[in-house]
């Protein structure tokens, strides 16, 4: 049997201009609408972070910083900065400057080319940044294949190191704890890109939690780790919105069946900062300082999530 020798087309990477012409009017609008959206964005994809914009075009002095957003997670605040032509020095210092006036955690500069001297810019900012503070240069890229519907690719050029993060740390700054945290969740974000998941590789963070959106605000699976009990968890969250756990409960007779696991339900329940949590999870032992059990503990959390992916995903953009 002969070989098949098979055809391929070439990509072609296009003028940002031909598709939004003007950076407030168009480019600015389309990102907040694509970060509001059920499915996650792609600039929320290149920066493994789940984004809700608070504010377009916000006021900061006598400038306008073009997208004031905070991490679903942990609400870091976040200032984002677009343009349609080369990186410049005006576009840097507005990033620098807006990021200050809000007393951001997360800069993004979203651009169609950076320059060196920017994205070097950038980089010494990461090195040299008090921790917590962290910059991204994204590279804005659209493409076609021959005749096809054009494809939007947000690529990251200059962002932080984790790793270089966690090696600038000290025993006092990290705990034990924190830093198993850190690399279990590093792990976990591995496995999800080096196994083609639906599931979104997120920028691990020393805590006991690492979320993943569903296709609803509102909504996310998360994955925790309870190093006191020595319990892993996978589930659904749901919040401020009792409700819709009322109707997914009403669904049991076909959600449990879909697990091996019994499915616990927690009921709407209000958290110390006043907001409204309820949950739907497995859990199972875990003993997070046992490492060569990690591999075994990796392979469920993602089998787990993979699962209440497929049975929640359509049910929550529907209710």
């Amino acid at each position: 049997m002969t070989a098949s020798n098979p055809e391929f087309d070439s990509l072609t990477r296009q003028d940002v201009r031909e598709y939004w012409e003007h950076e407030e009017q168009d480019f600015t609008p389309w990102l907040a609408r694509a970060i509001e959206g059920d499915d996650p964005s792609e600039l929320e994809d290149a920066l493994g972070l789940d984004l809700e914009v608070l504010e377009r075009e916000k006021r900061v002095g006598k400038y306008s910083v073009d997208i004031y957003a905070r991490v679903v997670d942990d609400g870091r605040k976040v200032v984002i900065e677009n343009q349609l032509n080369t990186s410049d020095h005006d576009h840097l210092g507005k990033a620098i400057a807006y990021a200050a006036g809000v007393d951001a955690d997360i800069i993004v500069w979203i651009a169609p080319q950076f320059n060196d001297e920017h994205t070097d810019a950038f980089q010494w900012l990461n090195s040299s940044s008090r921790e917590g503070i962290n910059l991204f240069a994204v590279r804005l890229e659209v493409w076609k294949i021959s005749d096809s519907e054009p494809a939007v690719r947000l690529n990251p050029v200059e962002e932080p190191s984790a790793w270089k993060e966690m090696a600038k740390r000290t025993d006092e700054e990290l705990s034990e704890t924190k830093t198993l945290q850190e690399q279990f969740w590093t792990a976990f974000a591995n496995r999800i890109e080096e196994t083609g998941s639906q599931l979104s590789a997120r920028k691990p963070r020393p805590q006991h939690w690492y979320n993943n959106p569903i296709g609803r605000g509102g909504f996310a699976l998360k994955f925790t780790l309870n190093s006191v009990e020595n319990r892993l968890a996978c589930g659904l969250l749901i919040r401020d919105n009792a409700d819709a756990y009322r109707e997914l409960e009403s669904q049991r007779d076909e959600i449990d069946p879909r697990f091996e696991e019994d499915l616990e339900w927690v009921e709407p329940e209000t958290t110390r900062a006043g907001k409204e949590r309820s949950q739907i999870i497995v859990t199972r032992d875990a003993d997070l300082k046992k490492e060569d059990e990690w591999d075994t503990y990796l392979a469920w959390l993602l089998e787990q999530g993979e699962r209440f992916h497929d049975v929640f995903h359509d049910r929550v953009r529907t209710l």
